[in-house]
């Protein structure tokens, strides 16, 4: 198997994303990807604090366009954002919900669109917007409102039509980041860069954040924009894949490789959560002799 390091660092590489298959827990059930409106709400909040976060470790942004790197400071941004598919979300529930129309709101996801708008100031102390950086979160609304939960991926129609709301002129450079509070359908991969925007696909798999890019070079260090989990959190998300895949662990099949393709991270950071994991339990193994490194399960 040909490895690549994962997108969030090196985004000439895309991690897997694979909504189809579902994992098995430490007591063999199957970990459920449906998601009920209320946590796909909190989901949602989570990611723009997330986004915003990243932004602001970021502190710059470059321009493919120009080639230039702008402060992504305060000073030198503005925040706006966009609600009209809001607007539609609150115009469904009054067609589609019979009662309980303030409850059900309150539990939407809001599905809005924010954007970081970077300006150059000219010698005339004027504002030039150059590069704007965005994040959106993107729900099944009809299966929220009519069902009250959903495990319905979010597909390519939904992602474009996100674009175009973001991507508005041809002298600005536009980095996008989408979440889908379900999943992402992999049809919407396709259409991730352009000539003046580059995009990204977010989700949470099993409970990890996990971001994939589209192999394109004008990434550069303008990925990490996107990186919305620390080292820390990407560790603990490795632990719990390893207690959820008991089945790979007694075939003897949980590699490094296999947690590459659901989650996406790095390789380092996979080794030294499987060293971490091997040193704190008595009944696993890690073996590094052969790639992909492994868990094994040992018998005493």
């Amino acid at each position: 198997m040909t490895r690549t390091i994962p997108c969030c660092l090196e985004p000439a590489a895309a991690c897997i994303l694979n909504s189809d298959m579902a994992a098995t827990s430490v007591t063999g059930r199957p970990y459920s990807n449906v998601i009920d409106r209320r946590t796909a709400q909190v989901a949602e909040e989570n990611f723009f604090e997330r986004f915003i976060g990243a932004a602001n470790n970021a502190r710059a942004v470059p321009s493919p366009m120009d080639g230039r790197t702008y402060d992504l400071g305060p000073a030198n941004r503005t925040i706006r954002t966009l609600d009209g598919r809001t607007e539609e979300m609150k115009a469904a529930i009054k067609r589609r919900v019979e009662r309980d129309l303030l409850k059900t709101y309150d539990e939407m996801p809001r599905c809005g669109t924010m954007l970081l708008e970077i300006h150059r100031r000219d010698f005339l102390g004027g504002r030039d917007l150059r590069v704007v950086v965005a994040g959106a979160s993107l729900s099944p609304v009809d299966d929220f409102l009519t069902q009250g939960s959903s495990s319905r991926p979010v597909g390519a129609a939904d992602f474009a039509r996100v674009r175009d709301e973001v991507v508005t002129r041809d002298d600005v450079f536009y980095f996008l980041c989408a979440f889908a509070t379900t999943a992402w359908h992999p049809e919407a991969r396709n259409t991730l860069a352009g000539r003046n925007y580059l995009a990204a696909l977010c989700d949470l798999h099993e409970d990890a954040w996990r971001v994939w890019y589209a192999p394109d070079p004008r990434w550069g260090y303008a990925a990490r924009l996107f990186d919305l989990t620390s080292a820390e959190e990407k560790i603990e998300a490795v632990r719990r894949f390893v207690e959820r895949h008991t089945f790979e662990l007694l075939m003897d099949e949980l590699t490094e490789d296999i947690v590459f393709e659901h989650l996406g991270y790095a390789v380092g950071i996979i080794r030294e959560a499987f060293e971490i994991v091997a040193a704190q339990t008595e009944f696993l193994r890690l073996e590094t002799g052969v790639e992909p490194w492994r868990l094994v399960r040992v018998y005493v």
